[in-house]
């Protein structure tokens, strides 16, 4: 690290900074397009319980359409979970 003696050379390390972030960002980063259905446990089957539920607004199908949402993500977020516990395991 250098001494910084004027407002030059101090505007000179914050580009170099801004510039060293902006490649790290562009390098490490991924273009998502988030929708209202990207959620990676979701499946056709959530899809067709909750056409049901729309279809009678009957009390039952609801409760029946969130258990199977909650055990679909309890399930997925668990494997995850383990997925990465296993990937970050030492050897």
């Amino acid at each position: 690290m250098t001494n910084i003696i004027n407002c030059k050379q101090l505007e000179h390390v914050i580009q170099k900074l801004i510039s060293t972030i902006k490649d790290l960002w562009n390098k490490f980063s991924k273009l998502i397009n988030i929708t209202k259905k990207s959620k990676t446990w979701w499946n056709k089957e959530y899809n067709r319980d909750l056409a049901i539920y729309y279809t009678s607004k009957s009390r039952t199908n609801w409760m029946k359409y969130r258990k199977i949402v909650k055990i679909a993500k309890r399930l997925f977020f668990n494997n995850k979970i383990q997925e990465i516990v296993l990937s970050n395991k030492r050897s």
